[in-house]
């Protein structure tokens, strides 16, 4: 992320701008998270999006400081240090198409750091004046993570004194005033927004992608629904309650031990019975597990267009069994691992209709359906390898699939509460599902 000494650049043009109570705590703790054994605590990471996407989880900082954000420099500088990096995320990954997996980027980059350090302190007039401050080892802030505060001071003043060597190779001078000037207006936006109690910065809609994952080694597709918000509240799909995924037709020992270590105990198979005999489930057998077939007819077969998949979703959604998955899902002693063929269709409508139950947004849930898509890039150049007058789009997911079928569930039932109603699972039930996911 930015350097220190930009950071304490950005602090003194929102300073100019708006006073600050103690100036030495504010300057202490904005250089902070950057100075700390664990910079992933430190920083408030976390993923969210079904872990589909990384932030700096700045309204969990909020919720926990809140007070001492308005009493306190020290906590304002740390919070004002995350606002600082999510703006710089975005102005270097988004904006200026930055790439740190390219062998030696990273590397380049800090050494643009020790180039531009001269420049940014005599243009923004920085001294070096920081010190820890007293009493610091006692503030509630060191429960994030730990730190070597005086380390930090001494490192700080290394680059009070650094002039890099070299030319620059992508962090120009014009970039980093840039970025100085509009993070200190996005800063003083927020610190406005705050006064009234309001936030600008909402570290869920400022997330960024993740690469594709799965959870087991052995599969394309499986993951967590965990890390989405209920709308309108502060509230969490939780991790290990439900993964979705691909058929685990072969897990490795590291697979098995990762789903009973979280606790992720009960299989949900939803392929038909001749699937499941063809190609038999990998932990059907498996000591500590257990198994259920409850086979979806309805989805076991490609739609014949594009126009028809919406349609065929809602008959996945009105299968025989599907009741019978939802209970047992509720009913499950921990964790459930629910999968079809490729995690697609009608894995893709159970998850959907679970995370519309708790109250996830609409465009989150299309969110996570198409993440299928990449997750199975590679299964779907394998299907149409061996069908090749297949139409792929049908059978790869795109958005309309999802909103479409939601929809027609609305248009039929009036709401996903009697959508659950109508398949056998009434309010006490689905008061159970809600708590399984997000409790």
């Amino acid at each position: 992320m930015a350097s220190g000494i930009i950071h304490l650049a950005v602090t003194k043009r929102i300073c100019e701008k708006r006073p600050c109570k103690d100036r030495a705590r504010l300057d202490f703790a904005v250089i902070l998270p950057d100075f700390s054994a664990d910079r992933q605590r430190a920083h408030r990471r976390s993923v969210v999006w079904g872990r589909n996407k990384r932030t700096y989880d700045l309204n969990g900082f909020r919720e926990q400081f809140s007070g001492k954000m308005q009493e306190d420099d020290l906590y304002l500088g740390y919070y004002l240090h995350l606002v600082q990096d999510v703006c710089y995320r975005h102005f270097v990954y988004d904006r200026h198409h930055w790439n740190p997996s390219i062998p030696g980027n990273v590397e380049k980059l800090h050494n643009d750091y020790a180039i531009l350090n001269r420049y940014v302190r005599e243009n923004y007039g920085l001294q070096n004046s920081l010190c820890v401050p007293s009493g610091f080892g006692e503030e509630e802030l060191n429960t994030l993570a730990p730190f070597y505060p005086e380390g930090a001071i001494e490192e700080m003043g290394k680059y009070f004194t650094q002039d890099g060597e070299g030319d620059i190779f992508f962090f120009t001078r014009e970039m980093a005033d840039t970025f100085i000037e509009e993070a200190a207006e996005e800063c003083l936006r927020e610190l406005e927004a705050l006064e009234r109690g309001t936030s600008v910065m909402d570290g869920y809609d400022l997330a960024w992608e993740n690469p594709p994952y799965s959870l087991l080694e052995t599969t394309r597709n499986t993951r967590d629904i965990d890390g989405y918000r209920i709308d309108g509240t502060n509230r969490y799909t939780k991790p290990f309650r439900f993964l979705r995924s691909d058929a685990a037709l072969e897990p490795s020992a590291k697979d098995v031990s990762f789903l009973r270590s979280n606790g992720v105990t009960t299989v949900i198979d939803t392929r038909t019975l001749s699937e499941a005999a063809l190609k038999p489930h990998g932990l059907s057998e498996t000591e500590g597990f257990t198994y259920l077939n409850f086979p979806i007819e309805e989805g076991a077969s490609i739609p014949e267009s594009v126009e028809a998949v919406p349609g065929s979703y809602v008959q996945i959604a009105h299968g025989n069994r599907v009741g019978d998955i939802f209970r047992a899902i509720a009913n499950a002693e921990g964790g459930v691992i629910e999968n079809c063929s490729a995690g697609k269709d009608r894995t893709g409508v159970i998850t959907a209709l679970l995370l519309w139950l708790c109250g996830v947004r609409k465009s989150d849930i299309v969110y996570d359906y198409v993440r299928t898509k990449q997750n199975n890039a590679e299964r779907f150049k394998l299907i149409l390898a061996y069908n090749p007058n297949i139409d792929m789009n049908i059978v790869i997911p795109r958005e309309s699939f999802l909103t479409d079928f939601m929809d027609l569930i609305e248009k039929e039932h009036g709401s996903v509460q009697s959508y659950f109603s109508s398949v056998g699972i009434g309010p006490e039930l689905q008061e159970k599902l809600i708590r399984k996911l997000c409790d």
